[in-house]
């Protein structure tokens, strides 16, 4: 028979002491888990558990309607709507020289002229060669209505040569010689309408050489191609100018289009989803003066610069009283529309 032994006082104590413990650590889990909302200890709760709905916040359901209105303050440069380099097409030595800098022209004004002696030369022998041709084709007509004429006799001849040998006043001989000069007459005047083709194709080829050298006498006039204004003259009298056709030479005259400008500026990548055509915006110009325009974004790229992750927007202003000139530095500001989520 075995007797048990006694524990301790201090023992007993000890065990009782323990198990308080895991109880309070127990009851704390359990009321962590069904007060903290949302928490991960609810999430991995048991199946046969309860759990407190997840209610969002205010703050949560603003941040998903949109982003909010903001401005984009952005550098910008002042460009001609239109600027043109204009260059000769032919060589030849610069004879006269109309407009300088700051003149204002229309579209077609002569601005200066190019002499060129070949192609002058070249000009009038194309055209003599014209007026060869158009006698060659009158000649050609002229020898048509000839053997027109002889191919009509000799048709007569023969007709009257086969009555005669039908009742045997002529001999076979005559009948075939009238017979034969028939059959050259008829050739004459198909070889005579061959020449007339030939002389109207010689005609059509001068006449297009022709044509060639007046349209490149034409070029010898440098005219300008819009209403513009003269920004850049590197031509005077007396210079030897080349044609551009080859190599890129020196322009004679560069031409800008200024009673309307554009603004161009580079929209960085967080403002670009955000700016459409319609945009307003507020262009400042740097300077003392100060001066402020308004206009809306009239295009942008749809796209952005791989090098540089901006976008390139354009705001055409206009600019009667040319205050905006080209190469000036800008301010331009602008807001980013808000756009809904996908």
């Amino acid at each position: 028979m075995i007797i048990p032994f006694p524990l301790p006082n201090f023992a007993r104590k000890r065990g009782r002491a323990q198990t308080t413990l895991i109880v309070a650590i127990a009851a704390t889990c359990f009321a962590s888990q069904v007060l903290i909302p949302g928490s991960p200890a609810q999430a991995e709760a048991a199946p046969g558990t309860v759990a407190a709905p997840f209610i969002p916040s205010p703050k949560a359901e603003s941040d998903n309607k949109g982003q909010p209105f903001t401005t984009v303050v952005i550098p910008a440069t002042i460009q001609a709507f239109f600027s043109t380099d204009l260059y000769a097409k032919d060589s030849g030595y610069v004879s006269q020289v109309n407009n300088d800098i700051g003149d204002h022209v229309k579209k077609g004004q002569l601005l200066a002229v190019i002499e060129d002696p070949e192609l002058l030369a070249q000009f009038d022998k194309a055209q003599a060669a014209v007026q060869q041709a158009k006698a060659a084709l009158e000649v050609a007509k002229r020898q048509l209505v000839g053997m027109q004429a002889d191919l009509t006799l000799q048709q007569l001849t023969l007709m009257r040569q086969k009555e005669l040998f039908a009742g045997k006043a002529t001999t076979a001989q005559t009948l075939d010689e009238a017979q034969a000069k028939e059959g050259v007459s008829t050739a004459n005047v198909e070889t005579a309408k061959a020449k007339i083709k030939l002389a109207e194709a010689d005609l059509q080829f001068a006449t297009a050489e022709a044509e060639r050298l007046q349209s490149l006498l034409q070029y010898d006039k440098i005219v300008a191609p819009f209403d513009c204004a003269v920004t850049r003259r590197l031509v005077n009298p007396g210079d030897l100018v080349q044609a551009a056709t080859a190599t890129r030479t020196t322009p004679l005259f560069t031409c800008q289009k200024l009673d309307v400008m554009r603004v161009l500026a580079d929209a960085p990548e967080a403002s670009a989803a955000g700016i459409r055509p319609g945009l307003p915006a507020e262009v400042k110009l740097y300077g003392p003066a100060g001066i402020i325009v308004h206009g809306t974004v009239t295009r942008i790229a749809t796209a952005l610069d791989p090098a540089t992750r901006t976008m390139r927007i354009e705001i055409d202003v206009p600019n009667p009283d040319e205050k905006l000139l080209p190469g000036m530095y800008a301010q331009v500001t602008l807001g980013s529309q808000p756009y809904p989520n996908p």
